[in-house]
């Protein structure tokens, strides 16, 4: 039995679990600081109140999945990327902060709001960045990281971040036309008809730009002249439907399509990748621990993975449906 592909095969469906469920929410908070209105903004946070936190769960996942399955790519990997995963953890904490104390302190409210929306911005560009830092190339030599802390800053990684960012605002507005009142609703229709295509152009433009940089990118698209081309044409009309679709559709398809674009996006992602664990570099099998280290960790997650799941189906479940005008309260 392949033990590291299983184990990559978990931190590959953990991460994607989190891009989809954490990068709605990361895209509603991106989507507060557009919102004038204090009882949008009120109505915008309600609709997310329930799920949201039980979301990073699966970004823990990954991380204990890359510490215990991968310790080579993880010692590689940290250091790389000191930078951006500081300030990501930093946001994701001033996020938690402020989600709290607008309810406590209603006199800041609105500051608040504000602090939740920066929070969640810097969270999303961050992970952009490292996205793009491993898509570009980490610089290994003798198995050590031999980069600095500012690889992450290059061109391609800073237009990864704003991808990244447009990209989760795309999805967030497609979960506030599920859950939003009239007004939201309204909103969050106008944001899918711009970021939307703004995605897929900006997608377009960091993917061209990926490929005239590294050469692992274009030998990629020679290794899968049909899979990758047959991908991003799905994208494509995953998205333009998303842009143009009608009202009378059911208010949960746009949140599909959205999740339906970025799964794409991920996929491809994924192909071009594989089978490295440090894109281009590093494999997953030169990266893997033994196989005691792999056992402990899928026989773990053989346990953990579906009460995750449960509970997450659960809560969505009872909290289905249009956000009521007062929010979740008895």
């Amino acid at each position: 039995m392949d033990l590291p592909l299983l184990s990559a095969c978990f931190a590959a469906l953990a991460l994607t679990l989190y891009g989809l469920l954490d990068g709605f929410d990361l895209g509603v908070g991106t989507l507060l600081l557009l919102q004038r209105c204090d009882s949008s903004r009120d109505h915008t946070i309600d609709s997310i109140t329930p799920t949201w936190d039980g979301n990073e769960t699966w970004l823990v996942m990954t991380g204990i999945t890359l510490f215990t399955a991968f310790p080579i790519a993880y010692a590689i990997l940290m250091p790389a990327f000191y930078l951006p995963l500081i300030i990501m953890l930093l946001a994701l904490g001033v996020r938690g902060v402020a989600f709290e104390f607008r309810v406590q302190m209603s006199r800041y409210r609105r500051r608040w709001d504000l602090a939740f929306g920066i929070g969640s911005v810097v969270t999303s560009y961050m992970q952009g960045l490292i996205l793009g830092g491993l898509l570009q190339g980490v610089a290994i030599t003798n198995g050590e990281f031999s980069g600095t802390v500012f690889d992450a800053f290059r061109p391609l990684p800073l237009l990864t971040g704003v991808i990244v960012v447009v990209g989760y605002s795309m999805l967030g507005s497609g979960w506030l036309y599920l859950k939003g009142n009239a007004e939201i609703l309204h909103f969050s229709l106008k944001s899918l008809r711009i970021g939307t295509p703004a995605f897929l152009l900006l997608l377009s433009l960091g993917g061209l730009y990926a490929a005239s940089i590294q050469p692992g990118i274009r030998m990629a698209w020679v290794l899968h002249p049909v899979s990758l081309p047959g991908l991003a044409v799905l994208m494509i009309l995953a998205g333009g439907f998303l842009t143009l679709f009608p009202r009378s559709v059911n208010a949960i398809v746009p949140l599909i399509l959205g999740f339906a674009v970025i799964l794409f996006g991920m996929t491809s992602v994924a192909l071009i990748v594989f089978p490295n664990i440090i894109p281009f570099r590093l494999t997953l099998w030169d990266a893997a621990a033994g196989s005691a280290s792999q056992t402990f960790l899928l026989v773990g997650a053989i346990f953990v993975t579906p009460i995750i799941l449960a509970y997450s189906a659960f809560a969505y479940w009872i909290f289905r449906g249009r956000t009521p005008e007062n929010g979740w309260v008895e």
